[in-house]
């Protein structure tokens, strides 16, 4: 065996081994999104966790909670809906618990209309909803809700 092969087949070992590492470390974007306020909210998938968070743009999240999926929940719904434009509604949500607040993140469409964002429980209190600029968002909550336990 040649010195070229050798040194080809060891670094081509080291590669096979460093993908895996790379895969695991990736980051994900599952929804992204602004409010009038120009607060982010954002949802990520890294090592095989995920991370919502929610703040200022530019500024450190006033809000970060990181889970496994199995800490999560979601739900799906898909229905037919004869008094919209297109006569469906489909919406997805992901669920964080943190003490006694649960953050749903949410996305659909109800017709052609889209609606998504966060709303904030404390208990079975409605805190608050933060809703997207829908021209800020980026949406792949579908993707992922049904890997998740659901609700």
């Amino acid at each position: 065996m040649n010195k070229v092969s050798v040194i080809a087949g060891a670094l081509f070992s080291a590669l096979c081994l460093a993908l895996p590492a790379a895969a695991a470390s990736h980051t994900v974007t599952v929804f992204h999104c602004v409010n009038k306020d120009k607060k982010v909210i954002d949802v990520i998938l890294k090592d095989g966790r995920y991370n919502y968070s929610f703040g200022k743009i530019g500024k450190a999240a006033d809000i970060s909670i990181d889970r496994a999926p199995a800490q999560l929940t979601s739900n799906y719904l898909n229905t037919r809906a004869a008094d919209t434009d297109t006569g469906t509604a489909s919406s997805y949500e992901l669920n964080f618990m943190n003490g006694d607040y649960h953050y749903q993140i949410f996305s659909g469409y109800i017709g052609s209309r889209y609606d998504g964002g966060v709303t904030v429980h404390k208990g079975d209190k409605l805190i608050t909803t933060v809703n997207c600029l829908p021209e800020t968002v980026v949406d792949y909550l579908a993707e992922h809700v049904f890997d998740l336990p659901e609700a």
